[in-house]
């Protein structure tokens, strides 16, 4: 029986084999008593770990806390010749026995202080708990069930918030109190409390963050001293310990917060250099987050969008892009930031941004994406190439129109080397024909002289014809206001046309009402050539029946006077389907053939771009096989000269012998135009003098008087202009005041302003029309006029004029012309117009809508363009006229020309949109 016993008690005492925790714990210890110096000289401690090891298993995991604290403390404060940093030995033992942070109250030592500080009172609160529940047994309370799930579950220390974590371990802790007092009694939960409190002590009172279990202690307990606080011994010990690691920490913050100063202080310097450079660029800088919002905008970016800087920080840049364009930054943001790529991003693109004013301003943008620590930022950089764009369009522009205008030139100089070699060829084979002849049969050579001098005239008519049209193209054409008979006038023209309609067997008649005055102020050769054109052509173009010129009176007032001029025959008319086209240059109605009706074409055209020049306007009514009218009004200036009381209607071919007995002076030095001029004046009974030179003039004008001097521009020894000059400022009154006509094979508008400046009243190029220069003589008839001698004209310098456009919707007939009607080009032209005016028109509509001056200006010159090369003229000048108008800033006129723009303009995109399907159909 002993023997047995014995047995028992020394298998009590025998080894169990240790599991793999405790063994791990066994470990800890041997490894951390290793570290401390000189450990045999350390007996307290040998007995406290001897006492440990004799623990079980559970005990030890209990004790372990407060051993480990112990130890540590010794190796890193103790030790006097091996003494280590806490993290060195806490990182070894977190590497080395990894397994022993499964038990949260040793895990918890190794945790950051304010994570710390928690862990600590939750493992305290848990453990009130744990032996309130010994006492009660299981509790329902769903409150107590809530705090105790809660305490159970580990911490996620990235989401939670460590300040409202901790007023909520208080608040639990107060429940607990109030609930076991209620249910224990006060005297038994604070015993629990103190109980705890020690346990917790024992284990953790080493941790600089242990006096944060107080904060989780009721205060009606602590303000009874019911809890038996450490000794004031184990507090100062406590408090010395803190205060020195206080002293550690107070010297690492110190060194810290130079070195943060230091840094803060390259840091602002390097944030004032960033913020500089970035206000200071040229170019506008918006730093943007992955949402769109902004975070920086630069000055230049206000400057370019007018966007003020404090409107923009904080908020969306969304809403301040164009739909477009917003879309792409959404779909550009997302996709590099799913694929790290984009088309749009690090790419340097084109766009336009519309202003709150409603102004566009293009620029060109470069984006770049930066890979911040929790999301992507976008940083734009653009700048505002407007002026660029605006200067590359009109170079566009202007190198179709220069294209165009080359391809024009050779179509033009095709049909004039028509027109100018058919003359041409008359007039050398004629000549021919005579230098062969003996003359012996004068009615033969009559007939060639007859041929040579139409063939002569119709070439003069034909350059005149040209040069007008240049200059009136070319804004150059300047209108020269006189005082001038206007009855006397038409009757001269009626007196030839006449002639022609009688040899036809046409009835000619001219109407002039009473009420139309004798003498007005304007350009009567301009009025000669518009008439001379329509009634050339209201013959030319009738067969049977009768022509007649009527002219009324439309409007008077103080000053001036508006006279109507219409001109109707009963010849082949026109087709209303080629009556829009009559005015476009070279135009001609009748195809070329067996019955072609010669002329330019340019009559028309000329004539009625004269009219507007003086604003009026000229309208064609027509019917094929009935007739044609065209009439126009120009309003005139009242004249002071006094008519003589002669009825102009009834002039017959005996008024030639009214001119018989006035004496002309020719300055000339030219022999062949003496003659020419000689003769030609011989042939209205009047008197011719010869002078070679402005100084001989001068001798013969003050020895005699002359009713007219005939001034060639330039001369030997004294020139036209010159003579001219001694001749107004002569003392004699008769010299001073006789009329002076200039003549000069000059055409440009420099020479007649230098005429008019040096005193001459006229201005006739060579040469002479005999029609011009005979409504100057009869103009100067003292037979007629007596009071011009004694009161001389005194004409305006002539200012220019800009050249009409020709007012036409869609005339395609230019386009085809200019591309010999290759049907490809033009429907590229065309469909290129479908394409790009529908956005022009809407900008310069929002524009005019907004006010704005600039973009109004911009869009109405890039449509006037479009519009003039598809021969829209009468659109074409409202849009020169709105461009004018916002150049001026008088923005109030120009929505009323919109208006009437926006009523046409539906009418024009079909038009051209037939024409395509026309033309596409033609050429299938």
């Amino acid at each position: 029986m002993i023997n047995w016993l014995k047995r028992i008690l020394s298998l009590q005492k025998a080894d169990f084999p240790k599991n793999q925790e405790e063994q791990e714990i066994t470990n800890l210890v041997d490894f951390l008593w290793k570290k401390i110096d000189a450990p045999e000289n350390n007996t307290a401690l040998k007995t406290k770990i001897d006492a440990f090891n004799e623990y079980s298993s559970s005990k030890k995991i209990e004790a372990l806390p407060e051993l480990y604290l112990l130890l540590e403390e010794f190796i890193t404060e103790k030790n006097t010749t091996n003494r280590h940093n806490k993290k060195s030995i806490q990182d070894l033992v977190f590497l080395n026995y990894s397994n022993l942070f499964k038990n949260v109250n040793f895990k918890l030592i190794f945790e950051p202080l304010k994570k710390q500080e928690l862990s600590l009172c939750k493992v305290f609160l848990l453990q009130v708990l744990k032996k309130s529940s010994e006492l009660v047994g299981n509790y329902n309370d769903s409150k107590i069930i809530k705090i105790e799930k809660h305490l159970s579950t580990p911490y996620d220390f990235q989401s939670i918030d460590l300040i409202k974590e901790r007023k909520n371990l208080l608040d639990f802790s107060n429940q607990i109190f109030f609930k076991m007092k209620n249910v224990l009694g006060i005297n038994a939960i604070t015993n629990i409390y103190l109980l705890i409190y020690k346990q917790h002590f024992q284990s953790y009172h080493l941790l600089d963050s242990f006096t944060a279990t107080l904060n989780v202690i009721p205060e009606e307990i602590l303000a009874k001293d019911l809890i038996n606080f450490p000794s004031k011994q184990q507090m100062l010990k406590m408090l010395q310990k803190q205060l020195y690691s206080l002293e550690e920490i107070n010297e690492r913050l110190t060194e810290e917060i130079i070195e943060k100063k230091e840094v803060e202080e390259e840091l602002k310097h390097s944030e004032h250099l960033k913020t500089t450079i970035l206000e200071t660029a040229m170019d506008g800088v918006i730093l943007v987050n992955s949402e769109g919002t902004v975070l920086n905008w630069n000055k230049q970016a206000e400057n370019i969008l007018e966007v003020p800087r404090e409107e923009t920080i904080g908020k969306s840049l969304f809403p301040l892009v164009p739909y477009k364009l917003r879309q792409e930054l959404k779909r550009s943001f997302s996709n590099y930031i799913k694929t790290g790529d984009d088309e749009l991003i690090n790419k340097r693109v084109e766009t336009s941004v519309k202003r709150k004013n409603g102004s566009t301003v293009y620029v060109e943008l470069t984006i770049i994406a930066i890979e911040a620590k929790d999301d992507f930022l976008f940083n734009a950089f653009f700048r505002d190439i407007t002026n660029k764009r605006i200067i590359d369009n009109e170079i566009r522009e202007a190198k179709v129109l220069a294209e165009k205008s080359a391809k024009a030139k050779s179509v033009f100089l095709s049909n004039m080397s028509h027109e100018i070699r058919t003359p041409l060829n008359v007039i050398l084979g004629l000549t021919s024909i005579l230098q062969k002849s003996d003359f012996s049969n004068p009615e033969i050579d009559k007939k060639n002289l007859d041929g040579i001098q139409f063939s002569a005239e119709n070439l003069l008519v034909l350059i005149n014809d040209i040069l007008d049209f240049s200059k009136i193209e070319a804004g150059k054409l300047t209108l020269h206001n006189t005082d001038f008979n206007i009855r006397e006038l038409i009757a001269n023209i009626s007196r030839g046309f006449k002639i022609k309609a009688d040899e036809k067997g046409l009835e000619y008649q001219m109407h002039i009402e009473s009420s139309v005055p004798k003498f007005i102020i304007g350009d009567q050769l301009r009025l000669n050539q518009i008439l001379i054109n329509l009634l050339g052509n209201a013959i030319k173009f009738t067969h049977t029946g009768e022509v007649a010129i009527h002219v009324k009176t439309e409007k008077v007032d103080d000053t001036s006077i508006t006279i109507n001029f219409s001109v109707k025959d009963t010849g082949v008319g026109i087709p209303k389907n080629k009556l829009k086209n009559i005015f476009e240059s070279f135009y001609q109605v009748h195809k070329p053939g067996k019955n072609k009706i010669e002329g330019t074409g340019l009559g028309l055209s000329i004539s009625k771009q004269l009219i507007e020049l003086q604003g009026g306007r000229l309208n064609a009514h027509s019917e094929s096989g009935i007739g044609s009218t065209f009439d126009f009004s120009i309003t005139y200036n009242k004249s002071n000269f006094k008519s003589s009381d002669i009825d102009v209607t009834s002039s017959t071919s005996e008024d030639i012998n009214r001119l018989a007995g006035m004496k002309v002076l020719v300055v000339e030095d030219n022999k062949m135009n003496q003659f020419f001029m000689a003769q030609l004046l011989s042939n209205w009974n009047i008197d011719a003098d010869i002078a070679e030179n402005g100084k001989i003039a001068l001798e013969k004008i003050e020895d005699h008087p002359y009713d007219l001097v005939l001034m060639d521009m330039h001369m030997p020894v004294m020139d036209g202009p010159e003579a001219a000059e001694q001749i107004r400022q002569s003392k004699n009154a008769r010299v001073s005041q006789t009329p002076i006509v200039a003549c000069s094979a000059d055409v440009f508008p420099d020479s007649k302003k230098k005429a008019i400046e040096s005193g001459m009243n006229f201005y006739l190029t060579k040469p002479l029309s005999e029609d011009a220069l005979e409504e100057i003589l009869y103009s100067l008839n003292p037979r007629t006029t007596p009071s011009i001698i004694s009161n001389p004209i005194q004409p305006d310098i002539p200012k220019e004029s800009a050249s009409p456009e020709t007012k036409k919707i869609c005339n395609l007939s230019f386009l085809k012309k200019t591309f010999d009607n290759d049907t490809t080009t033009i429907l590229g032209v065309l469909q290129m117009f479908i394409e790009e005016t529908p956005d022009d028109y809407n900008k310069l509509k929002h524009a005019i809508e907004k006010q704005d001056a600039v973009p109004i200006k911009e869009y109405s010159h890039k449509l006037k363009s479009s519009f003039k090369t598809l021969g829209i003229q009468e659109e074409s000048v409202t849009l020169g006229k709105i461009e004018h108008l916002s150049k001026e800033n008088k923005l109030n006129e120009v929505s009323d020309l919109f208006s009437k723009l926006d009523q046409a303009y539906p009418k024009i995109i079909e038009e051209i949109r037939l024409s395509i399907k026309e033309l596409t159909t033609s050429n299938s």
